[in-house]
C-alpha cells in the first residue's frame, strides 16, 4: 500500500511524449463525451497532467490555458459536469488489453493522507504502515500488467460507513444512491468484477493484497465469478489443511505461516532479479492445499510460500485458486505487483493520480479517469518507441 501526502509536488515533464500522440489518443479515449466543449476540456486536462511540473490542481492546469475563466470551466468539467467516466474507462481498458496483452490484473490499494474532513471519502482509520490512526482517503485501482509495463484502467473510492450513512455528507459530496449499495462485496473485488461482468473483458489472473481485507470475502466473490486469483495474505490468516478433510482427521484452523513452514520445499529454487543496483534474490517455494472452511462449498486453494534459503519463515505467502499451474508461476504472477508499484511511483504519481482535492464523488472519478489516460499515453509511448529503454522490473527465473 502506498502512502502519500496530498501536498506533495512532482519534478518531471514528459518531454519524450509526442504532442500529436497526446492529442490523438486523448480524442480517441474521449469520444464518448457527448459535447465538443467537454472533449476539448478533457484534452486540455490530460495535456496539463502530462506537462506540469507542479501539483496537478485545476488552477495550475487552467493557468496554461487562460487563467480564472479556464479554471471555472475545468472546475465544472471535473466536479459538476454530468459526463460519464465509465465509457472512457471501458475504452481505455479495451485498448490497453490489446496493446499490453497483460499477464495479470493487479489490484493496487492507495492511501492519500489528507488534512480536514471535507474531501470526499476522507476518514480517520488505522494505517498499519504508520502504526497509527490518520486522516486519509482510500481507494483501489485495477492495473493491467505484464513483465515490462503496467497501467491503471479502473478505480474505486472506499467509502466508510460514516460516509454512506450520513445523508448530509452524501448530498454535499453528490454520492449517488448506487455507491455502497452492495457493501457485502469488498471494494477490491468489485473493481475487478466490473471489468468482467459489465465491460466484457476476458478475465486475467487477479493479483491483490488480502492482508487487511477479509480474505474469505474476496475469495468467495472472485471464485463465484470464475476469476483466477493470487492473493497476498498475512501469516496470521487462518486456514484448514486439505489433507485433514481428505483423511477424515480432526479439523482445526491453522495459521498460514505455520502451514507454509510445515509444507515441503518444492522443486528448484526460484530466483528473481532485483531492480537496478540490487543483487538478485532467490527463494524456495513451499506449497500445500487448503480450504477456508469445512463446508462442501469451500473451494480447494493452494497456499504458496516463498522462503529464503537458510530461513525457517516464509517471506511471502500467497493464496490461489490456480491449482493446475506450477507454484513457481504463482509466485511470478504475484510479484508482478512490484511492477505496478514501480510504475505508480515513476508515472502515476507524476500524472496526478493522488492530486485530486475536490469534494465530489464524481469529481474524484473523473480526475482519476483522466489521470489514467495520461498514464496510458506515457506507457504506450514507451511501447511504441523501441529506442526507449525498458524499465528494469523484477523478473522471475527458475535457477
Amino acid at each position: 500500500m502506498d502512502l502519500h501526502r496530498s501536498h506533495r509536488t512532482h519534478e518531471i515533464v514528459w518531454s519524450g511524449v509526442a504532442d500529436d500522440f497526446v492529442s490523438e489518443y486523448s480524442r480517441r479515449m474521449l469520444m464518448s463525451l457527448p459535447r465538443r466543449d467537454q472533449r476539448k476540456n478533457g484534452e486540455m486536462y490530460i495535456s496539463g497532467l502530462l506537462s506540469l511540473t507542479s501539483r496537478k490542481s485545476m488552477r495550475s492546469i487552467a493557468s496554461m490555458a487562460g487563467g480564472s475563466a479556464a479554471e471555472q470551466r475545468l472546475h465544472h468539467f471535473i466536479s459538476k459536469s454530468p459526463w460519464d467516466w465509465v465509457p472512457v474507462r471501458k475504452a481505455l481498458a479495451a485498448d490497453l488489453d490489446q496493446a499490453l496483452d497483460p499477464l495479470v490484473w493487479v489490484v493496487k490499494p492507495m492511501v492519500v493522507l489528507k488534512a480536514g474532513e471535507h474531501t470526499v471519502g476522507v476518514t480517520e482509520s488505522f494505517v498499519p504502515e504508520l502504526g497509527r490512526i490518520v486522516n486519509s482517503q482510500r481507494s483501489y485501482g485495477v492495473w493491467m500488467a505484464n513483465d515490462h509495463y503496467s497501467a491503471p484502467v479502473n478505480s474505486r473510492l472506499r467509502l466508510s460507513g460514516k460516509w454512506l450513512a450520513d445523508g448530509e455528507r452524501r448530498r454535499r459530496a453528490e454520492i449517488p444512491d448506487w455507491a455502497g449499495a452492495d457493501e457485502a462485496v469488498p471494494p477490491a473485488a468489485a473493481a475487478v468484477l466490473e471489468l468482467t461482468r459489465e465491460w466484457g473483458l476476458r478475465p486475467r489472473p487477479v493479483i491483490a493484497e488480502a492482508r487487511e481485507e477479509e480474505a474469505g470475502a474476496v475469495v468467495r466473490h472472485l471464485s463465484a465469478a470464475k476469476v483466477p486469483f493470487v492473493l497476498r495474505i498475512g501469516g496470521a490468516t487462518r486456514l484448514i489443511p486439505w489433507s485433514a478433510l481428505r483423511e477424515g482427521r480432526t479439523i482445526r484452523l491453522m495459521t498460514a505461516q505455520h502451514l507454509a513452514e510445515g509444507a515441503g520445499l518444492g522443486g528448484r529454487p526460484v530466483r528473481w532479479a532485483g531492480r537496478a543496483g540490487q543483487a538478485g534474490r532467490s527463494a524456495f517455494v513451499t506449497s500445500t492445499d487448503v480450504v477456508l472452511s469445512p463446508g462442501s462449498g469451500s473451494p480447494t486453494l493452494r497456499l504458496v510460500g516463498a522462503q529464503r534459503p537458510g530461513e525457517r519463515r516464509a517471506r511471502e505467502l500467497w493464496l490461489s485458486n490456480m491449482n493446475e499451474v506450477p507454484s513457481a508461476l504463482v509466485v511470478h504472477l504475484g510479484r508482478l505487483s512490484e511492477r505496478v508499484d514501480q510504475d505508480f511511483a515513476e508515472i502515476g504519481t507524476k500524472v496526478g493520480a493522488m492530486d485530486f482535492e475536490g469534494r465530489t464523488f464524481g469529481g474524484w472519478h473523473r480526475h482519476t479517469t483522466l489521470s489514467a489516460v495520461a498514464h496510458a499515453i506515457v506507457t504506450l509511448s514507451a511501447v511504441r518507441d523501441q529506442a526507449v529503454e525498458l524499465p528494469s522490473g523484477d523478473h522471475l527465473q527458475i535457477a
